[in-house]
């Protein structure tokens, strides 16, 4: 029937004849050729289900089956003897009652062992034949091929085309699903191979279920040794019990292992509020440590951190103690910080320490000069921008300073250069903590702390119009005022001292000194650009001295030369002079020297005065 029926219906699958232990063999050698399940009927069935580890699809009997043999014995009063196993025995039960037919029962029990005693069950069945006069076997084939029966009339119970398709549909449907758990289960095998987290999991038992190959190196375990096993005698300290027994997660528990730390997350298996099992997560310490140096490299590679802290600010002057106490107590704080102050004053310094104390610490330190860019780059720059939104801009877009300093500091330099467009553009950061790129219509959230700085009055930039006055207020919630170099003359003795020792050591000289009257005479200048000015001079006279550790006058004239100032810069009457009018003047006058000595070429006039061809071009 089986060949019939295959070739009827165009079918796939093969077909092998074997009975009971006889196809044990044969399902063996299915199984190892790739054969995915097994169709098999009655006691065959059930005995080969228990030597393969594919799905062994039982042809039912049915009762039309079991009708079709029985029926004729309805009118006789004959006692039919009914051989066979379970599935044959219960159904000629139902349907003889229903009939009204005398039976009588020989039940075969499925044996786990593969040889049965046919000539002790032959006899037993001979037996009963005997004892109740029975001359009418019905039974499968088992009756036929295994038991010997003189004078019987034996009929057999065969399967329908209609049970044999069932079971062929049934069989597929089971290798279908196998396959997609097999594709899932081998696609979570895929996930936890290659996660950097160790994962175990229990049953409800704490019997160990998986083990991925993270965790196998963490406790030096193999698959084989753990799975199957109680969780506590393979893996002492887990505290997984406690989880099964509680049904509470716990979360980023530090556990001790014999290699150092871990950092373990256990959570439980919850089934229709039933606790089926805990699946608990394990990260080595060191390996979260060398992660987060790996982003802070990351970061110092593209110049993304702070240099300098607290302790790199020198000084001995109660007015700047007393401003650095109050930076630090700042740092502790989330709120806007403006910094004010002429130019060389150590302003980024300041910003940078701050934000080394901050708990922002370990996030990007971003720092922009304002002033050196034209609007519409510095917004670019600050906002990032979409693809497309114009010519030239880059494929896939550009991330702007401020989701580049997300979880960590920016410090906007010369904020009041900053074009009005561009402004309110960055009131609406201050007050939304959201940017959104050029050309995008997308909102994107930003974690960050902003220290603006200024060496102009902006009060006075919101009276002449040139800045917002809303901007002022989210901007001003902090100030630092930075006092200038010529209000701190304790501090610049200090600062000469220490630059020209680090400038002697660079070049490889002795360290060299001034003598005390020229000293005394470098009090009396104002110093235009504070201790950026301060710094370079001291490079210069470092590079310049004579061996021996001591500048003279007359080098430290040649130098203030090569400044671009004039040595009668140093007397009081001239400090007047230089500092008449307003700062903006100031500075105005102090470039147009310095063009002047260097015939008109900005670019060496920039350079001489340590700012950028912008700034430069902005006071002319």
């Amino acid at each position: 029937m089986a060949i019939s029926v295959r070739s009827q219906f165009a079918l796939d699958f093969d077909i092998e004849v074997a009975l009971l232990e006889e196809a044990i063999a044969v399902a063996s050698a299915a199984e190892k050729a790739g054969y995915q399940a097994i169709i098999s009927r009655g006691g065959t069935a059930a005995i080969i289900r228990q030597y393969v580890n594919i799905p062994v699809v039982e042809i039912k009997v049915t009762g039309y089956d079991i009708l079709r043999v029985l029926y004729p014995y309805r009118e006789t009063a004959a006692t039919v003897a009914i051989v066979g196993y379970d599935n044959v025995v219960l159904g000629c039960r139902a349907v003889s009652q229903i009939l009204n037919i005398t039976i009588r029962e020989f039940l075969l029990n499925v044996k786990i062992e593969q040889i049965y005693d046919w000539p002790v069950i032959n006899g037993q069945v001979n037996q009963l034949l005997k004892d109740n006069g029975i001359t009418e076997v019905v039974g499968d084939v088992v009756v036929q091929s295994k038991l010997c029966l003189e004078n019987i009339n034996i009929k057999l119970i065969t399967s329908g085309q209609e049970a044999l398709l069932q079971a062929v549909a049934e069989a597929g449907q089971i290798i279908a699903v196998r396959e997609m758990e097999k594709r899932e289960a081998e696609r979570l095998q895929t996930i936890l191979n290659f996660v950097h987290d160790g994962v175990i999991a229990t049953d409800e038992q704490g019997i160990v279920t998986l083990l991925n190959p993270v965790a196998e190196h963490i406790f030096h375990l193999s698959k084989e040794e753990a799975v199957g096993k109680y969780i506590g005698d393979v893996i002492p300290n887990t505290r997984i019990d406690t989880i099964l027994q509680t049904g509470v997660a716990q979360l980023e528990d530090l556990q001790k292992i014999p290699d150092g730390h871990i950092l373990t997350n256990r959570v439980p298996i919850q089934v229709e509020g039933g606790i089926k099992g805990v699946v608990a997560t394990f990260q080595e310490v060191t390996k979260i440590q060398n992660a987060e140096q790996k982003i802070r490299q990351n970061l110092y590679a593209k110049g993304l951190y702070a240099r300098y802290s607290f302790a790199d600010i020198y000084t001995t002057d109660r007015q700047m103690e007393r401003l650095l106490t109050i930076a630090k107590s700042y740092a502790g704080t989330d709120a806007t910080i403006l910094i004010q102050g002429e130019s060389g004053t150590g302003k980024e310094l300041l910003a940078q320490s701050i934000h080394q104390e901050s708990e922002r610490r370990n996030g990007p330190f971003v720092a922009l000069n304002c002033s050196a860019l034209p609007a519409n780059l510095l917004e670019s720059e600050l906002f990032g921008y979409a693809e497309g939104a114009f010519t030239g801009a880059k494929r896939g877009g550009k991330a702007g300073l401020f989701e580049v300093a997300h979880n960590g500091t920016i410090f906007l330099d010369e904020i009041g250069d900053i074009d009005r467009k561009v402004q309110a553009r960055l009131l609406r950061v201050l007050e939304e903590k959201q940017v959104m790129r050029l050309g995008s219509d997308t909102i994107i959230p930003v974690d960050i702390r902003i220290i603006a700085a200024t060496n102009v009055n902006l009060r006075e930039e919101v009276a002449k119009g040139n800045f917002r006055l809303d901007l002022f207020y989210r901007l001003n919630i902090l100030n630092l005022v930075v006092p200038p170099l010529r209000a701190r003359p304790g501090d610049l003795k200090q600062l000469l001292n220490y630059f020209l020792h680090k400038y002697s050591e660079k070049y490889g000289k002795e360290t060299v000194f001034l003598p005390e009257e020229v000293v005394d005479g470098l009090l009396n200048y104002q110093w235009p650009g504070n201790i950026r000015e301060l710094r370079n001079m001291a490079e210069r006279i470092a590079i310049s001295a004579p061996d021996g550790g001591l500048a003279d006058a007359e080098t430290l004239r040649l130098i203030m030369e090569d400044l671009g100032n004039n040595p009668g810069d140093f007397a009081p009457g001239r400090t007047e002079e230089l500092l008449r009018g307003s700062l903006k003047e100031i500075k105005q006058r102090i470039i147009m020297a310095v063009l002047a000595e260097e015939d008109q070429n900005k670019s060496r006039a920039a350079r001489r005065l340590n700012i950028d061809r912008a700034t430069l071009d902005k006071y002319l």
